[in-house]
């Protein structure tokens, strides 16, 4: 059975017709379920996180082409599992994300105080980030959360490798600075 109940078709072609409210039903009904399966393909919290969110994405973007007739739980779905094993393709062909996967996939549990530590920490980060300025923060995300390389940040944002370069060092001496008395607190 979906999900997403037959009588909650209405919430669907509000979703379809651009309605925030009803994609945030969509999410709020998804995001807990998609994550528990996201995580059990890549056995990464980040890459689930990363992955989770690109399924909202395109769930948003690709809103219009939603038949309200067919079931969402297969749409939505078959977007987080292509999603989860074009990651794993992508990441058997870099050496570092290679070892970090067969790491994760050999201790593919971790402990409850683990993961509220890690959340803390991702709440801490979060806000940093939000106070950072617009460009410094898009390319700590484009390099540290999307893998780009400094020369393909520079080309997407028009600017030069070594403001790139700047910029990173900056915001990377930034997060230390204030995550080190979160982290004596963890």
């Amino acid at each position: 059975m979906s999900i997403l109940k037959s009588y909650d078709e209405s919430t669907l072609l509000s979703l379809k017709n651009g309605e925030i409210s009803a994609f945030e039903i969509i999410f709020n009904i998804y995001k807990k379920k998609l994550n528990v399966f996201i995580f059990s393909i890549t056995k990464s919290k980040y890459s689930t996180d990363e992955i989770l969110q690109n399924v909202f994405i395109i769930v948003w973007n690709t809103k219009s082409n939603i038949n309200v007739s067919k079931s969402f739980d297969s749409f939505i779905y078959t977007i987080a599992r292509n999603l989860a094993y074009s990651h794993i393709r992508a990441i058997a062909t870099k050496d570092s994300l290679k070892q970090e996967l067969w790491k994760h996939m050999s201790h593919p549990t971790c402990s409850i105080e683990d993961e509220i530590i890690y959340e803390e920490y991702r709440d801490v980060l979060d806000d940093i980030l939000a106070g950072l300025p617009k460009q410094k923060r898009a390319i700590f995300i484009l390099s540290r959360e999307e893998g780009k390389s400094n020369q393909e940040i520079a080309d997407l944002l028009g600017i030069s490798n070594k403001t790139v370069k700047n910029h990173l060092w900056k915001t990377l001496q930034l997060i230390r600075e204030q995550l080190e008395p979160h982290i004596k607190n963890l």
